[in-house]
């Protein structure tokens, strides 16, 4: 879809991004410790319904938490974006034909480029729902459908996280963490409650999973671990059913391969082993996120580790000043831009 900006549009769009210079950084929202595990999907189309999130939850299982992500397009690229928590708990979203009308907290990415501003996606804790969709089905493999209601074709799509304990799991960690990165770049880093075991021993595992929007045909983000780059391909619209506008949306989770991310931007699945970023011994490791097309919302991450996560302590990359990025936005305004997306 081709998007236009007017002159109001842009002056908008300057004291938006001069008025939220600190950084939107990525923060826990639930650190899990114990025999535990993590379920991540994501869906993303302008059809209703919007089509079908999974979820894996082996028999036996208790749920410990589950959040469902609604993650809007950019306000002011879009006026129409759903910028509030009430945009979105009168939107009709809904999740197994259940109305999810408690969202409770806003999260999303802050742009350099004051033309694309800021995302405000929406977090409800869907964990009531979750325990008893789970109870009354037949899993291990679940499927629900997921309505956007009025707000449709203005929120690229949804995530869905579940946490769970079995006893069958080994002892691990998970970590769940939102908010939104600053696209210029930002550092998170994560603290180790003991030493790290042997990542090449048997058994070990450590996997994260990113969740992006409104990125598409080429928009990529470098991610490194330990300052190491782990892959320059994140981005695209994996779980999006088209290339447009309202279904720009991907989230490493059920079906994905973390072997893809060397590969190509096409292949790259936001799943990733970290197993060859750490080594025995660590107390701690950093994970580095940019976006140097300065246009693609990372508001989500989730970390499993056989090891024991105590916490996250963002560091942010400083920002451009805030009247530096005021001039640039004022230099920009006798302009015309012109995004495609798709």
């Amino acid at each position: 879809m081709v998007s236009s900006k007017v002159l109001s549009v842009a002056v908008a769009g300057v004291l938006l991004a001069v008025g939220h210079s600190a950084s939107a950084a990525l923060l826990p929202v639930g650190i899990f410790n114990g025999n535990v595990a993590v379920s991540i999907d994501g869906i993303g189309s302008n059809s209703s319904p919007v089509g079908s999130v999974q979820a894996m939850v082996p028999a036996g299982s208790t749920i410990l938490a589950a959040y469902l992500y609604s993650a809007g397009t950019p306000y002011p690229w879009y006026p129409d974006s759903p910028r509030t928590l009430a945009d979105y708990n009168t939107a009709g979203i809904s999740l197994a034909g259940t109305p999810v009308n408690n969202f409770t907290a806003l999260v999303g990415a802050i742009s350099t480029r004051a033309d694309i501003g800021q995302w405000f996606t929406a977090r409800a804790d869907v964990t009531s729902l979750v325990q008893s969709l789970v109870a009354a089905g037949a899993g291990p493999d679940y499927a629900w459908s997921v309505e956007e209601g009025t707000k449709n074709t203005r929120i690229d799509g949804e995530v869905l996280a579940i946490v769970y304990s079995n006893p069958s799991l080994p002892v691990g960690s998970v970590a769940l963490l939102d908010g939104g990165q600053n696209t210029g770049g930002e550092t998170t880093n994560v603290a180790l409650g003991a030493p790290l075991g042997d990542p090449t021993a048997a058994g070990f595992a450590a996997m994260m999973s990113i969740a992006s929007t409104f990125s598409c045909c080429g928009q990529a983000s470098t991610i490194s671990v330990n300052g190491t780059e782990l892959t320059g391909f994140a981005g695209n619209f994996d779980d999006g059913l088209v290339a447009s506008d309202g279904s720009l949306i991907t989230v490493g989770g059920i079906g994905d391969d973390p072997s893809n991310n060397v590969a190509s931007y096409d292949d790259d699945d936001e799943l990733y082993d970290l197993r060859s970023f750490l080594a025995l011994g660590d107390t701690s490791f950093s994970i580095f996120t940019q976006n140097e097309t300065n246009d693609d919302n990372i508001f989500f991450m989730g970390l499993y580790l056989t090891g024991n996560i105590r916490d996250i302590n963002p560091t942010p990359t400083p920002e451009p000043g805030s009247l530096a990025l005021l001039g640039l936005g004022l230099a920009g305004l006798g302009l015309t831009r012109r995004r495609q997306k798709g």
